[in-house]
């Protein structure tokens, strides 16, 4: 007796095979040097029979799991879940009264999770939106208290490395810079 997802079949035999993959390189004298070894997917091939009074639909639910590639777990002398059904032949015999006999191959899956989790159901969207707020945010304004001996062109130098730049700095303070060869001591200036 085992159980595929919860359905009864009757299993004559189970294989289960469990390889190792090892690349390997050839040097010029001895064994290949090995550099790499990966497990490959747990298989397991089973035989038996189908039978009972809802074997019909049994073999008809064997059928849609494998069509569509649902995860199944198998209970029986070997237990293993994670497993996906890739081949399912059933025959039908006279000799078999209510059922039929079938052969089946499974094959271990592991699925890659997805580096992002969605809080709102659209990832895409929601991160062109968080990228979208970060560009809105206005940029840290910068400020220069003005000392003695200061004058625009020497503090557009040290800011753009360039004196010849100072119109900026009076367009940014209009309201404070009348004449842009008086500055005085202690005015706080806005930097663009």
């Amino acid at each position: 007796m085992a159980l595929i997802n919860g359905l009864y079949v009757f299993c004559e035999t189970e294989e289960v095979n469990q390889s190792v993959e090892v690349s390997s390189h050839p040097v010029e004298s001895g064994i290949p040097l090995s550099d790499h070894a990966k497990r490959g997917p747990i298989t397991l091939s089973i035989s038996g029979y189908i039978v009972g009074d809802e074997w019909e639909n049994t073999r008809h639910r064997i059928e849609q799991m494998k069509k569509n590639a649902e995860i199944v777990k198998y209970v029986g002398r070997n237990i293993l879940s994670s497993m996906l059904i890739t081949a399912f032949k059933s025959n039908s015999d006279a000799s078999i009264r209510d059922g039929e006999k079938f052969t089946m191959e499974l094959t271990e899956i592991r699925i890659a999770a997805s580096p992002y989790t969605a809080t709102t159901g659209d990832v895409g969207l929601q991160q062109v939106q968080e990228a979208t707020n970060t560009q809105s945010e206005p940029p840290k304004r910068r400020t220069y208290t003005v000392k003695k001996g200061d004058c625009l062109w020497k503090i557009a130098k040290s800011y753009y490395g360039n004196g010849s730049l100072y119109p900026k700095i009076v367009d940014a303070n209009k309201d404070l810079i009348k004449d842009p060869n008086k500055i005085l001591d202690g005015w706080i200036l806005v930097i663009p």
